[in-house]
């Protein structure tokens, strides 16, 4: 029969294909696969330390070369005028209540802040400058008052006069008010006599001119 031929043709070629498919899916199957590869985790910026920012104080206020500064403090006695006269690094003060009670103290004035005492320890002071005012304590014998005493421009201070062991003491104020204290030679105390505004007194039937003291004055 003539059809052998052509059937024995088909089966060559059919054979064939199936070979070359079996070869390719051979070969695919030894390829290596390839498996994607995911991208790196993106790096989160790192954060700096938070700054300290030192915060420094502000400094301290500082004197004037030479400065007076002169308050009241009440009491249950009456007034108490203080003046604190400061001379460089140098202080003085006087206290006095115009009848019998006074007190001198000496000390320090640096960075703002003065401490005074009297040389028999009966009297100090503790104040420091804020503004134009020194604001602090004073402590006459066992008693103590707080206080504040604004900056004064002449003729205010202090003035005294001493003759034979015999001592006057006066504030004068911004006012022109005028508080005094006599001390005589033993020790006793009383209202000084009046002073006038050109720094004159009538003591002993004379007239004195009293001397205007600061820090460098040894009263």
């Amino acid at each position: 029969m003539k059809i052998r031929g052509p059937l024995v043709t088909l089966f060559a070629a059919a054979a064939v294909g199936t070979g070359m498919w079996f070869v390719n899916v051979v070969n695919d199957e030894s390829a290596p696969v390839r498996i994607a590869e995911r991208p790196a985790p993106a790096r989160v910026a790192e954060r700096s330390a938070p700054t300290t920012t030192t915060v420094k104080p502000p400094p301290a206020p500082a004197f004037p070369a030479k400065a007076d500064y002169i308050g009241k403090i009440p009491t249950a006695a009456g007034t108490i005028t203080l003046n604190v006269s400061v001379d460089g690094q140098q202080a003085v003060a006087y206290a006095c209540d115009g009848k019998a009670v006074e007190s001198w103290m000496r000390g320090s004035a640096a960075n703002g802040a003065v401490r005074l005492a009297s040389r028999d320890k009966t009297g100090r002071l503790d104040g420091r400058l804020v503004g134009d005012t020194v604001v602090g304590t004073l402590w006459i014998g066992k008693k103590s008052w707080d206080f504040a005493a604004p900056v004064a421009q002449l003729p205010a201070g202090t003035y005294v006069y001493e003759e034979a062991g015999v001592r006057s003491s006066w504030i004068v104020d911004s006012a022109g008010a005028v508080t005094g204290v006599l001390k005589a030679v033993d020790g006793s105390t009383k209202p000084a006599p009046e002073l006038s505004t050109d720094g004159t007194s009538v003591i002993g039937g004379r007239t004195v001119s009293a001397v205007r003291i600061g820090a460098g004055t040894d009263a």
